[in-house]
């Protein structure tokens, strides 16, 4: 239940905060009908006019969606992370993120949320890694194959195990920087890289299954370590700068 404001200021603001606290917190989800205005005006001890003017700024950042009619009512949409993804990425994107930065990121995120993973994973989450893992293992067998984005489905869907929604939000878009890097290598290299990558998440996938969160992190963190290297021999190599990785 929604209470009385207790700190002072614009009446309005003090609505707004509470009702995203308590979205944040789950006391509220998608689909929830917010009091009507007359209502949650009686509840802070306000006008409707503080009321109606709460509910419009959350329907501007995309929190509620107001309907009008004898059904209508302010009501709590699911919260769409994309926009903020496709930002990042975005950003990320047109910064030409170096190599040695993406590693870095990489190093300092997947391993703690492949932990998480083994942690938090419930038995769906586990059933749906296992699939993507399985088709992923099946294509890799292949001696060719075009290059796709979704070949780092596994790493976003570790996220998604590890269920923390800025963690979901950096690994796509760490996802999406990787990919760029990846299609520009020959089909051969993306190959071998393809096999050798199974292989590790296969023994990722067995530590989370287990619930083995310290395998899960010091494996992760080795296939980061691994597959940034050789992306980054390969590369170096295609500009004529260094061996090219076997």
């Amino acid at each position: 239940m929604l209470v009385t404001a207790r700190r002072p200021g614009r009446v309005s603001e003090a609505i707004v905060r509470r009702i995203k606290e308590q979205i944040t917190e789950g006391r509220i989800e998608a689909g929830h009908k917010l009091p009507a205005e007359r209502e949650m005006a009686r509840r802070f001890k306000t006008s409707r006019v503080s009321v109606r003017e709460a509910y419009r700024s959350l329907e501007e950042v995309g929190l509620l969606r107001i309907r009008r009619g004898a059904d209508g009512g302010a009501f709590v949409v699911k919260v769409d992370h994309e926009p903020v993804l496709r930002s990042l990425s975005l950003v990320l994107g047109l910064g030409k993120t170096p190599h040695k930065q993406l590693t870095e990121a990489r190093m300092l995120i997947e391993p703690p949320m492949a932990q998480l993973a083994a942690l938090r994973a419930r038995k769906e989450d586990i059933a749906r890694l296992e699939r993507v893992l399985l088709k992923e293992e099946e294509e890799a067998a292949r001696p060719t194959g075009p290059f796709r984005p979704t070949d780092s489905q596994f790493h976003r869907s570790i996220a998604d195990c590890a269920r923390n929604l800025p963690l979901i939000v950096l690994m796509n878009a760490l996802a999406d920087l990787t990919a760029n890097v990846a299609s520009a290598l020959d089909a051969s290299t993306r190959a071998r890289h393809r096999l050798r990558n199974s292989r590790y998440h296969r023994q990722i996938f067995e530590a989370i299954r287990r619930r083995d969160g310290d395998a899960a992190y010091t494996i992760m963190a080795e296939h980061v370590g691994d597959i940034q290297k050789r992306v980054h021999q390969c590369l170096t190599a295609s500009r004529g700068n260094g061996p090219r990785s076997s």
